[in-house]
């Protein structure tokens, strides 16, 4: 119950920011969509909604500008073929399109925070830019659960719980994890927390199906935090 408790302390200091933001909506919104503190808001917001439009990845030409120029395609073919005959083939073949002329969208294309905001925008009348921010209250402050469990295991709940605390309101995660921020920070401290305590019930475990079970969950959340994150590294 205090666990929760400080979980909800967190989420709530965060919300409390959306409501300060309504109360000058001249400064913080353009219409009815609140305004985005990160660069990499807008991408992942666009890709949702055009994932619920079903033309996510038809829209990025610009995306890699200036490589996927058809100048500087033609001289990086040059410098690879050398070939006229072979140049003319291959500008040829990277131009047709494909036998259905549509693309096929797979959900692993996606970032997961994306697919997130994809699912849930249709609850909030397909604001995605409202969709986005109302998670961040409740995603940023997700790490205290897992972190407050491991302590408690580990016999010093008092450190679990001050832990999170301290470390949901730290300068640099508050910044990163407060309202207008819709970016990964978000749950990067998440998976590998609950990885961590994944990692210390299966060593705990007496029975061998207990320790596979708690491995294949672990498994599982750092192959989450891959999709959420997309650094293979970590």
């Amino acid at each position: 119950g205090v666990l929760l408790f400080c979980f909800l302390i967190s989420v709530g200091f965060r919300y409390q920011q959306f409501e300060t933001w309504k109360q000058t909506p001249e400064t913080y919104f353009v219409g009815e969509r609140p305004m985005m503190s990160t660069l990499d808001a807008p991408f992942y917001l666009r890709w949702a909604r055009e994932y619920n439009e079903g033309t996510f990845g038809q829209k990025n030409f610009l995306g890699n500008y200036p490589a996927n120029t058809e100048n500087i395609r033609d001289r990086s073919i040059t410098k690879k073929f050398r070939d006229p005959q072979k140049i003319s083939s291959a500008s040829s073949s990277s131009s047709q399109p494909s036998s259905s002329g549509t693309r096929e969208i797979n959900y692993l294309d996606l970032p997961l925070i994306s697919s997130i905001i994809a699912f849930l925008a249709p609850f909030f009348n397909y604001n995605y830019y409202l969709t986005g921010t109302l998670l961040i209250p409740v995603l940023a402050s997700l790490f205290i659960l897992p972190l407050g469990i491991y302590f408690f295991r580990i016999g010093v709940p008092a450190s679990g719980l001050i832990g999170g605390l301290i470390g949901t309101f730290s300068g640099a995660y508050y910044m990163r994890s407060s309202i207008g921020r819709i970016d990964t920070d978000m749950l990067n401290l998440f998976f590998p927390i609950l990885t961590a305590l994944l990692i210390l019930l299966a060593s705990r475990a007496k029975r061998e199906r207990s320790v596979l079970l708690y491995s294949a969950i672990a498994g599982l959340s750092l192959l989450m935090f891959n999709w959420w994150y997309s650094k293979a590294a970590f």
